[in-house]
């Protein structure tokens, strides 16, 4: 059994407990089982992301998630009728990812879940110790890359 100051253990302790919390506010949202936490982050990141075109391949760099995964990942949010896939113009093999309305009413509830979360996390520490959180998690990052 890992000792409770293993990092990865606390890492994946504490991604448990976020995922369990933004499963109790999909309930209550009343969402479909087929939404899974995976397409919350997503759908968020292309309304983030909005002024510029987003590529399946940048989902898979700022994710950290494998090919194979973001193209089941997508096609089944395609199918959801979340998200649609359009041709560009200058470059037929690539299609960039655009919300569909659907997309958008579902991401906007999901970011009210999301933000008050991240309210209730930075509540916890002080700015200073928030800063110091995301040194030691980027290294982290370059660590394991």
């Amino acid at each position: 059994m890992p000792h409770t100051t293993d990092i990865g253990f606390q890492l994946h302790h504490l991604s448990n407990l976020l995922k369990r919390r933004m499963e109790h506010s999909a309930l209550s949202l009343h969402m479909d089982d087929n939404v899974t936490r995976n397409n919350g982050w997503i759908l968020n990141y292309l309304a983030h992301h909005s002024e510029r075109d987003i590529y399946q391949k940048d989902i898979e760099n700022d994710f950290g998630i494998r090919r194979s995964t973001v193209s089941k990942v997508i096609r089944l949010m395609e199918e959801k009728g979340l998200l649609c896939r359009e041709a560009v113009p200058n470059d037929a093999r690539l299609k960039k990812l655009t919300l569909t309305p659907e997309g958008k009413k579902l991401q906007a509830a999901i970011e009210r879940e999301q933000q008050k979360t991240e309210q209730l996390l930075r509540q916890a520490v002080s700015e200073e110790e928030l800063e110091i959180f995301f040194q030691v998690m980027e290294k982290f990052r370059k660590s394991i890359q």
